[in-house]
């Protein structure tokens, strides 16, 4: 989510506006340098936890992602490392505290915020500016999380693409969410993301999405870990999303096919979608629309004008009394 509000605005509204606006990004995002993922640790919160996941995930996990607490428990792991913070408005208070430490301990910092004037990009060494264009009200974080991926993701790697793949990417995704929601139920009380691979950061990302927008539980959970014990908390009316990449597809399939056949045979509700691409960053952009589609046209669906944790200002006010 973002912290930017205008009063009386109406963030499912602007919360569609800025998923489109993600077709609009610059047709090649590449930044000029390229950095050693061996001497890197990533850190965020939420969203851009999930997106330095998706960075070090790409890296071949050379490169190191915790969350911030972590480090601070145990500042040994960024021993011989740079640390990259990323935060789009730079005010979280874990980031900026393990800033700090970093650089008490001469440990090379480095923001990626959206706000070059933020407290975090006062703490750090250098800065590297996310930029997309902000709607300044309130909503679930979009195009500031396909951002901040992106800029994680091309230090590492060179993030090439047209106009013309997004948008087949989202057209794709879009088409899946329609079938989607005839399947799935008007009332949620819960909805489960199992994934593998590079698709688990997004299930994370699927789930932040649905606490947030629509205000149900929402749990992501590797495949063969959610057999391992949550399984058996399963109820009639939850909904479970298995995101299938291509990557585990072949080897997995016919284990998918049997699992999801036999809990349909229970009477579960659960939907196998397949993400059968060459190219993992077009599948990676194909799984990101996905969710934030399911999350906005099931708001859509349910009447909603306003996200969930936009109008739970009571929760609200803890949430940002903790973070920042």
């Amino acid at each position: 989510m973002t912290d930017t509000n205008t009063p009386n605005s109406k963030s499912i509204e602007v919360m569609k506006h800025e998923i489109k606006s993600q077709l609009a990004l610059p047709a090649q995002f590449e930044l000029a340098e390229q950095i050693d993922p061996t001497r890197c640790v990533m850190t965020g919160s939420g969203d851009s936890y999930v997106a330095a996941s998706i960075a070090s995930y790409l890296s071949d996990s050379r490169i190191i992602c915790c969350y911030p607490s972590t480090l601070i428990l145990n500042p040994n792991i960024l021993s011989n490392r740079d640390l990259y913070i990323i935060s789009i408005s730079g005010r979280t208070a874990h980031n900026i505290a393990v800033a700090r430490l970093a650089k008490q301990s001469n440990i090379k910092t480095i923001a990626i915020t959206a706000d070059p004037q933020s407290e975090l990009a006062k703490n750090c060494d250098r800065i590297i500016r996310i930029n997309y264009r902000k709607s300044g009200v309130l909503t679930s974080g979009t195009v500031s999380f396909l951002s901040s991926v992106l800029t994680c993701i091309s230090l590492t790697t060179k993030v090439m693409y047209n106009t013309k793949k997004l948008r087949s990417a989202f057209e794709i995704a879009n088409s899946m969410v329609d079938d989607l929601l005839k399947k799935i139920p008007v009332t949620l009380s819960s909805i489960l993301f199992l994934a593998d691979g590079l698709l688990y950061p997004v299930a994370c990302y699927g789930s932040l999405k649905m606490n947030e927008v629509l205000g149900i539980r929402s749990f992501p959970y590797s495949l063969e870990e959610y057999c391992h014990a949550p399984l058996f908390s399963i109820k009639k009316d939850d909904s479970v999303v298995i995101l299938n990449s291509s990557e585990v597809h072949d080897t997995n399939a016919k284990t998918v096919s049997k699992f999801t056949e036999k809990l349909d045979r229970l009477n579960y509700s659960f939907f196998s979608l397949d993400f059968p691409v060459s190219s993992s960053i077009a599948g990676l952009f194909q799984s990101i629309f996905l969710v934030q589609l399911l999350a906005l046209k099931t708001a859509e669906r349910n009447g909603m004008t306003d996200c969930f944790f936009v109008r739970s200002r009571d929760l609200m006010e803890i949430s940002s009394g903790y973070i920042y």
